[in-house]
């Protein structure tokens, strides 16, 4: 097994990955990751109002390329909802994916589980070329297009709104 780490930490309006890092197994690499977000006080009333949170986390695999531009091999794009049911006072995460949700008391708790990915399968490892270089990178973000109409407007303008995580990089081999 092949582990490859990197744990530099990105700031970047209230969303940083502090760890991310790739390991072979099986004939395939897998993905652990950890970004840890902070919505913030407008974010965190619509939510406590009704409004559900979209999250977008993208991954790209680049094959570094000497004389030319990096070439993309993997490119995908793992989306969550974020929302609070008012009756029950409890948060919900769903994996849009896989359509898996999980539960939870507290918002803390909730964007804690939403910035973990553990042993996500990112890509075999008969598409890597040994004798090549790959970079992955990850980063998150807040889905302001998946706003209602008046708070996409003013998270088109707002700081507190503009919820990203700066680029995070590793060698994927």
């Amino acid at each position: 097994m092949l582990l490859v780490t990197c744990s530099v930490q990105a700031t970047a309006s209230g969303l940083r990955f502090e760890n991310a890092g790739t390991y072979l197994d099986d004939g395939v690499y897998y993905l652990d990751a950890f970004a840890r977000i902070e919505i913030g006080e407008e974010p965190e009333r619509a939510l406590m109002s009704g409004v559900e949170l979209h999250f977008l986390i993208e991954l790209i695999v680049h094959k570094k390329r000497r004389w030319w531009i990096d070439t993309p091999v993997l490119e995908r794009r793992l989306r969550h909802k974020l929302y609070f049911y008012e009756l029950t006072r409890h948060y919900r995460v769903d994996d849009l994916q896989t359509g898996k949700s999980s539960n939870f008391r507290s918002l803390s708790a909730a964007v804690r589980y939403l910035g973990q990915i553990n042993r996500y399968a990112l890509i075999e490892a008969a598409k890597i070329k040994t004798s090549r270089r790959y970079v992955a990178s990850i980063n998150v973000s807040l889905d302001a297009t998946r706003l209602p109409a008046p708070l996409a407007a003013r998270a088109m303008v707002s700081r507190q709104w503009n919820l990203q995580s700066e680029v995070f990089k590793w060698s994927l081999n």
